[in-house]
């Protein structure tokens, strides 16, 4: 197991924007063919929901979202937040003993490699368009999407909620730089 340690310390808000780190979370990344009737029901069966398949789609039920980062690809979030004391996660067992031991795909928690930054207000989007070359317009980033972009040289997921409310996962080892830089570029909205 290793030892949970918070990156940021602080939370901000400034000019109708707000910044907090949400922790501890579970993250997942999944593996594996969709057209592989045998991955794909089991996964299915174990999450109690459909793989998203089409690019930059979501899929959320209660306690789990699961964001579609490729066409093999998806990273499962914990929409609680979890016991700091553990790293040993049901959900992450599961899909190891049913897909990662029957050569179906591979299961790899990340839950220590990257850090949420969950973002509020009304002008998440003018942030985020400073140092980003996507286009967040809402017609082809809308509610309950996800990307995979730069921000101010960094390799982000951003996973758009809400207009109003957006989770950005970043590298743990980048968190600082980029926590000091939207905290900055606040001041100039």
């Amino acid at each position: 197991m290793l030892n949970f340690t918070s990156p940021i310390a602080e939370s901000l808000t400034y000019n109708n924007f707000s910044m907090r780190e949400k922790t501890p979370v579970a993250k997942i990344n999944l593996r594996g063919n969709l057209e592989n009737k045998d991955f794909a029901s089991r996964v299915g069966k174990i999450l109690g929901m459909i793989l998203p398949k089409e690019a930059c789609s979501t899929s959320t039920k209660e306690q789990i979202t699961c964001m579609w980062l490729g066409p093999n690809e998806w990273l499962l979030v914990s929409n609680d937040t979890v016991d700091k004391e553990s790293n040993d996660y049901e959900l992450e067992q599961l899909l190891f003993k049913d897909i990662s031991k029957m050569n179906l795909g591979a299961v790899t928690n990340v839950s220590d490699h990257y850090t949420i930054f969950n973002l509020t207000g009304s002008n998440i989007f003018e942030i985020l368009s400073k140092g980003s070359p996507f286009d967040f317009n809402p017609e082809n980033f809308g509610d309950n999407k996800v990307v995979q972009t730069i921000l101010n040289n960094v390799d982000v997921t951003i996973h758009r909620k809400t207009k109003d409310d957006v989770d950005l996962y970043v590298r743990r080892s980048f968190s600082d730089h980029l926590w000091a830089w939207i905290k900055d570029s606040t001041r100039f909205i």
